[in-house]
């Protein structure tokens, strides 16, 4: 399973870099914590938007069309 960019960029926000990503779906990241090793699964569920992201986003566009 390969992370896209805009699954990549939404991890980078959240502090966690990916260094390495393998065949058999492990991810060697950074983080502020040092080197860690996530599973390709669980960095798909890290990277989805939560609901104030997406709040955030609204009242961005609202205030910007005002």
């Amino acid at each position: 399973m390969t992370l896209s960019i805009k699954q990549l960029a939404q991890l980078r926000d959240k502090g966690i870099v990916v260094l390495i990503e393998r065949t058999n779906g492990n991810v060697k990241c950074m983080t502020s914590a040092g080197v860690r090793y996530y599973t390709a699964s669980d960095l798909v569920q890290l990277a989805k938007p939560g609901f104030f992201d997406r709040l955030t986003a609204l009242m961005g566009v609202r205030h910007a069309a005002n």
